[in-house]
């Protein structure tokens, strides 16, 4: 789903409902105020959990499509970054203790993809980090959560990157500090965040792919169905969806305003199905997973907007990735390295979506 994201939760805003067994079992004997603390690291111990998943599936498949040359060159390190400041007041002790952060760190990485530039120079989940090229991480110091500092950290790493490898102090779990250079790997450019929320949902906002805990827990076991759903919201940020729909404005009548925003977003959505196929594909995923996941999913989740439809049906979804799958195999089948056609799309107008042609 592609939506403009302008507060990013990142696993901060809320405590999801612990899994029955641990709360029946750890709470038996425990006084309120332990029942909460128990309550809380094991919401963020499940939380932890899918952003793991998130991470490794993500970064595998953007440096899977940048190897490939369907994106210009960015660079990831193949984590996920985390700042005290962004969490509420009353969890920021539990934060510590379900990552295990070193005395004194406030800015953390919390997921590490497991083959990426990160996890390759010796970076675990749960590594403070004291310095970035030789400067202090902002933080946040208020009762209210913010993600301002960790924002203005990713920043800090964009710009260090772009001039050679990115110098950070590292504190391990111990305490001890070390000096890391890293170095990126090529691949597109998308940053990944975790969401509190309880809604099976996931959104791009053109930079951000954003997954919600709830979604996290519907595939829970099921990595190929989220690889599914990242790789649909990768595809709304390659293809420029935002940008895209700004740049084809909307007219000033509002009733002629709902109906085109509407025709615009079902042709970025399909856009969005079918190049999801071809990245499954690339990274090594099953590109049938949509398939599976819709098949699940849609039945129960398939109501239109109040002003109009902005996805189209589940099993109209269902049919154009079916079609887009035949299109895949049979340009595979004559040139094992064909390129997706719907990335020509990136700079489109607003013209009506279509099968991909098979690349020549």
């Amino acid at each position: 789903m592609m939506r403009r994201i302008l507060v990013a939760g990142l696993l901060a805003t809320a405590v999801v409902a612990m899994p029955q067994a641990v709360s029946a079992q750890a709470s038996a004997q425990a006084s309120p105020r332990e029942t909460a603390a128990i309550r809380a690291q094991a919401s963020l111990t499940a939380l932890r959990k899918h952003e793991e998943r998130m991470i490794a599936i993500g970064d595998r498949m953007l440096r899977a499509a940048g190897a490939a040359g369907w994106c210009d060159a960015s660079q990831s390190l193949g984590w996920t970054l985390g700042e005290l400041g962004q969490y509420p007041k009353e969890l920021r002790q539990h934060v510590r203790t379900v990552w295990n952060l070193p005395d004194g760190a406030v800015l953390f990485v919390s997921a590490v993809a497991p083959d990426g530039a990160a996890a390759r120079a010796g970076i675990r989940a749960g590594t403070g980090i004291a310095l970035l090229d030789g400067m202090q991480p902002m933080r946040n110091h208020l009762q209210e959560p913010s993600r301002h500092a960790l924002a203005n950290s990713e920043r800090l790493i964009d710009e260090a990157l772009a001039r050679g490898p990115l110098s950070i102090e590292a504190i391990d779990s111990a305490g001890v500090r070390s000096t890391i250079a890293l170095t990126g790997e090529l691949a597109c450019a998308s940053r990944f965040e975790l969401s509190a929320e309880d809604e099976e949902q996931a959104y791009a906002d053109g930079s951000l792919v954003q997954v919600t805990a709830g979604m996290g827990r519907y595939t829970d076991g099921r990595d190929d169905e989220l690889a599914g759903v990242i790789a649909h919201e990768i595809a709304h940020n390659m293809l420029r969806h935002i940008p895209r729909s700004q740049e084809a404005g909307t007219p000033n009548d509002y009733r002629r305003y709902l109906g085109r925003y509407a025709r615009i977003s079902r042709k970025m959505e399909e856009e969005a199905d079918r190049l999801a196929v071809w990245l499954l594909a690339v990274a090594g995923y099953d590109p049938e997973a949509p398939l599976r996941f819709w098949q699940r999913f849609g039945p129960n989740n398939d109501s239109a907007h109040p002003f109009g439809r902005l996805h189209d049906p589940w099993r109209t979804r269902v049919a154009s990735i079916q079609d887009e799958l035949a299109i895949m195999r049979a340009a595979k089948a004559v040139d094992p390295d064909a390129r997706p056609a719907l990335l020509e799309q990136r700079n489109a107008d607003d013209t009506p979506v279509g099968p991909s042609p098979a690349p020549r």
